[in-house]
């Protein structure tokens, strides 16, 4: 059988949400306010020509949920409940949908030997994370995406950032009266090429003018994170509405701390805030003035501190000195305040003292980290 993926797609690549399925946000049903009887045709020719359908646990429940019962086509309902069905899941229990197989094994390896079986058309549907898997092994014959002209803004999105490099060569386009853009692709698998690349390739001088402008947006700066200690629990015992006001006046109480230490940036994070300074030295006595003014509102926190190099963006800021920050509060316990080796050596001869924790791997980061608790002296 030929393995097709079909999707629908957004123009911001988004395949959460095309119906009355839940969407994170609650942005859903943006396929159907755009299809069209033309549109509608299509889709059901394609499974009616379908020997198979392929999908994951999560549209496999979706799907199980809705076709059963459904209304609208009952030629096309009929056959999406008689059709075969295989659910690529490990943790999928129970299949009670008419004529459904789970395959719980390698998803390369079944859906390899799915594809060995005579027959036609074998058509996967959505199923980002099985699609990936897919890709990876080079196991999707065609490409079937129907893009919707709508920018979601938010959802699960089709193809994974960072993913491996995948030329694609366009076979067909077909528009539909609602606007909807039907592009079918297949696999190339040699990497194309034209007269252009060598024409626009960048010199030398060319790529040393931009490293000097983007270079100009990086500074030296301490990130400082928070976070409030046992935050879920806190909340469950509150209420959402509650528990977002006592929220929103922890950002007040923190923005106006970091003001007093000529705080250079801060924003929230949601149970935290993070902010930047122009030393460690002032972002340290933030963090025991944070920690002091958290517990008038009967509040604990946690602190994580590092001193680097970060880039200033449009709309705040970011860079491996964000990150390494971010990881340090990952290891600090409740109402402590913790820093990397740079902020203590930074800070020597004042009257800050610190405690070595240990040298630790901080995710995403490579080498190893020594932490330390700091404190005032």
């Amino acid at each position: 059988m030929r393995l097709i993926l079909s999707s629908f797609v957004t123009l911001d690549g988004v395949l959460e949400g095309p119906g009355f399925d839940e969407h994170r946000d609650g942005r859903n049903a943006w396929a159907l306010r755009r299809q069209d009887p033309e549109n509608q045709a299509w889709n059901k020719e394609q499974v009616m020509a379908a020997d198979a359908l392929l999908v994951g646990r999560v549209t496999y429940q979706i799907w199980a949920a809705f076709w059963p019962t459904a209304g609208g086509d009952n030629e096309f309902t009929a056959r999406m409940n008689e059709i075969p069905k295989y659910v690529v899941s490990r943790t999928l229990q129970h299949a009670d949908w008419n004529n459904t197989t789970i395959l719980s094994g390698d998803p390369a390896a079944e859906v390899e030997a799915l594809k060995a079986r005579d027959g036609g058309e074998l058509i996967l549907y959505g199923s980002a994370d099985l699609t990936n898997a897919l890709m990876a092994h080079e196991l999707i014959d065609e490409y079937r995406l129907q893009i919707y002209p709508v920018v979601l803004g938010s959802g699960k999105h089709l193809f994974a950032d960072r993913i491996d490099l995948h030329h694609l060569k366009l076979v067909s386009t077909r528009t539909f009266p609602g606007g909807v853009v039907l592009l079918t692709y297949v696999p190339e698998h040699q990497e194309p090429t034209t007269p252009f690349v060598d024409e626009y390739a960048w010199t030398d001088e060319q790529t040393r003018s931009l490293q000097a402008a983007q270079n100009a947006d990086r500074i030296l700066a301490t990130v400082l994170f928070t976070d409030i200690v046992d935050s879920t629990a806190r909340a469950a015992a509150m209420g959402d509405r509650a528990w977002r006001q006592l929220v929103d006046r922890h950002y007040e109480v923190a923005r106006a701390e970091a003001n007093r230490w000529a705080v250079q940036h801060i924003e929230s994070t949601g149970d935290g805030i993070m902010a930047t300074f122009d030393t460690p030295t002032r972002a340290l006595r933030c963090a025991f003035g944070l920690r002091d003014a958290m517990a008038s509102l009967e509040l604990e926190i946690r602190v994580g501190m590092h001193t680097g190099e970060i880039v200033r963006r449009e709309q705040g800021v970011g860079g491996i000195g964000v990150h390494i920050a971010a990881r340090v509060l990952a290891q600090a316990g409740p109402g402590k305040v913790l820093v990397t080796r740079t902020v203590r050596d930074l800070t020597a001869g004042t009257d800050l003292a610190f405690q070595p924790i240990g040298s630790v791997s901080l995710k995403g980061v490579p080498g190893e980290w020594e932490l330390l608790e700091a404190s005032l002296g």
